[in-house]
C-alpha cells in the first residue's frame, strides 16, 4: 500500500483507525453495489500527513490519496476515524488530544478525494475532543462517539448524522459523565444484529493508568437516546460512577487496560475482552460475557511474566489491547501482540458454547514492535475473512519519541482454519 510513519510516540494506527461500517448502508442500488465491495482505510505518511487508501474487494490493488493534512504523529492519542453515512458521504475525524474538533466530510458519495475543509458537527462540546469514533447501526445510521474533557475528568458524548438535513444532531451530551472526578474509557461498541447498541467501559480517576477500575456496562435499543443495564432497568442520563452497572469490580492498581473492544453474538449477547492481573499479579486477557442470566468472566491467556502499567500518557506495554470478534457459530476470537513472543500478530480462539477450549494462531512472523490490532469487522461478519491493518510502529513510555524509520503499511487478509 505504501510506507507510513513509524517513529515517534505514536503506534499508528490506534485501534480505532481502521474503520468500516458494521452493516451495509441503505443506498440506491448502484451506490450500494459500489459500497459493498469498497474497503477504505487511513494512515500517516512518513511526513506526518493523513493518507487515504481504498480498494475494491477481493482485489489487492490499492488506490492511495495523500490529503496533505498534517497531524501530530508524536502523540499516540491522535488517531484517525472513518465513517460512511447512508447517503454514501464519507466522514473523517483525526488528530485530537483534548483539541477542538477536527472533522471533514466528502462532497461526493464514496469519493475519498472530495473531502472539504474542517467544519463543526453540532457546535456543542467540541473544544476538548479525544478518541473520535464513527459507528454504524444495522440500518446504516451513523453515530459519532467522542470524549469531551481529559483523562480523569471527561465525559462520553454522542451525535447522530441526519440524512435528510445532512446535519449532525446531539443524541446525548453526555451519555456517561465522570462528574469531574473520573472519565469513562469506552470499548469499541458492540452492535447486535437486532440494532441494540452495547457499550462497555472502565473508569479512570486521574491521568495515571494505574487508576483504571471497574468494568461497566450499558445498552441502548433506540440509537443511543435511552440506555438500560443488563437487567433492563433504565438509566437516568448521564450514567455516572454511582449509577453504572459493574460487570467486573476490578480495583485500581490491577493493570486494568482501557479502550478495549467488544462484540455481540448471534443471540445479541455482549462479549468484551480486556487485560487485568490474575491472582498471581500477572496481566492476562479476560473474556467477559452475558450468558442470558448473568455475567461470566474468565482468563483466556496464561502469560508468566508480570509487568506494571503506571503513569500518564501512552505507555510502552509488552501486550497490546485485545481485539475481540465473533464468528457465525459464536466462537470468540481475541487478537493481540506480545512483545515477549516476537511482537507477532496472534489470535486466541475460544470455542462456543462454554469458551473453555482454546486454540492459538499466529498470523504472521513479522515483528510489529508496538502495533495495536485494528480490523474490518464488516468484512469479517459478511465474508468470514478478517482484514487486519498491519504496520510495524514503535513508541516510548509517556509520549517519548523513539527513532524508527518509515515502515510498510499493509492489509493482511486471514481466514481461520475450521
Amino acid at each position: 500500500m505504501g510506507r507510513g510513519h513509524g517513529r515517534g510516540a505514536t503506534p499508528s494506527p490506534r485501534p480505532r483507525l481502521f474503520r468500516q461500517p458494521r452493516q451495509r448502508p441503505h443506498l440506491p442500488p448502484a451506490r450500494r453495489d459500489d459500497f459493498r465491495d469498497r474497503q477504505l482505510t487511513a494512515y500517516h505518511s512518513p511526513e506526518g500527513t493523513v493518507v487515504l487508501a481504498w480498494r475494491t474487494l477481493p482485489e489487492n490493488r490499492w488506490q492511495v490519496h495523500d490529503t496533505g493534512w498534517k497531524g501530530n504523529v508524536r502523540d499516540a492519542h491522535n488517531g484517525i476515524s472513518l465513517g460512511v453515512s447512508p447517503d454514501g458521504i464519507l466522514h473523517i475525524s483525526y488528530d485530537h488530544h483534548s483539541h477542538p474538533l477536527r472533522y471533514r466530510r466528502s462532497a461526493r458519495p464514496l469519493d475519498p478525494t472530495s473531502f472539504g475543509g474542517m467544519i463543526p458537527m453540532t457546535g456543542r462540546r467540541e473544544r476538548r475532543v479525544t478518541y473520535p469514533e464513527f459507528v454504524n447501526l444495522p440500518d446504516g445510521t451513523l453515530l459519532f462517539f467522542y470524549r469531551d474533557g481529559a483523562s480523569g475528568n471527561g465525559d462520553l458524548c454522542l451525535n447522530r448524522y441526519d440524512v435528510p438535513s445532512a446535519t449532525w444532531q446531539v443524541v446525548a451530551h453526555p451519555v456517561i459523565s465522570g462528574e469531574g472526578e473520573y472519565n469513562p474509557y469506552w470499548m469499541r461498541p458492540a452492535v447486535a444484529s437486532d440494532g441494540v447498541l452495547h457499550l462497555g467501559w472502565v473508569w479512570r480517576r486521574t491521568g495515571d493508568a494505574s487508576t483504571n477500575s471497574r468494568v461497566s456496562y450499558a445498552r441502548s435499543r433506540d440509537r443511543g437516546r435511552t440506555w438500560e443495564n443488563s437487567r433492563g432497568e433504565p438509566y437516568r442520563l448521564p450514567i455516572t460512577p454511582k449509577t453504572a452497572e459493574v460487570i467486573d469490580p476490578v480495583p485500581e492498581g490491577s493493570n486494568l487496560s482501557n479502550q478495549d473492544t467488544s462484540d455481540a453474538d448471534s443471540r445479541g449477547r455482549f462479549h468484551a475482552v480486556y487485560r487485568k492481573n490474575d491472582a498471581n499479579g500477572v496481566s492476562q486477557y479476560h473474556h467477559a460475557w452475558h450468558d442470558g442470566e448473568g455475567w461470566r468472566i474468565s482468563a483466556v491467556s496464561d502469560f508468566g511474566e508480570a509487568f506494571v502499567m503506571k503513569g500518564g500518557g501512552s505507555l510502552r506495554n509488552p501486550l497490546s489491547r485485545g481485539c475481540i470478534f465473533l464468528d457465525r457459530a459464536d466462537n470468540v476470537y481475541v487478537m493481540y501482540r506480545d512483545n515477549r513472543a516476537g511482537s507477532r500478530p496472534a489470535v486466541i480462539r475460544l470455542l462456543a458454547p462454554d469458551y473453555t477450549r482454546r486454540e492459538k494462531f499466529v498470523l504472521s512472523d513479522e515483528n510489529l514492535l508496538q502495533w495495536e490490532p485494528a480490523i474490518d469487522l464488516l468484512r469479517w461478519k459478511r465474508d468470514g475473512i478478517l482484514s487486519v491493518f498491519v504496520q510495524a510502529t514503535d513508541q516510548g513510555d509517556h509520549e517519548t519519541v523513539v527513532q524508527q524509520p518509515p515502515t510498510m503499511v499493509q492489509i493482511l487478509d486471514w481466514r481461520p482454519p475450521r
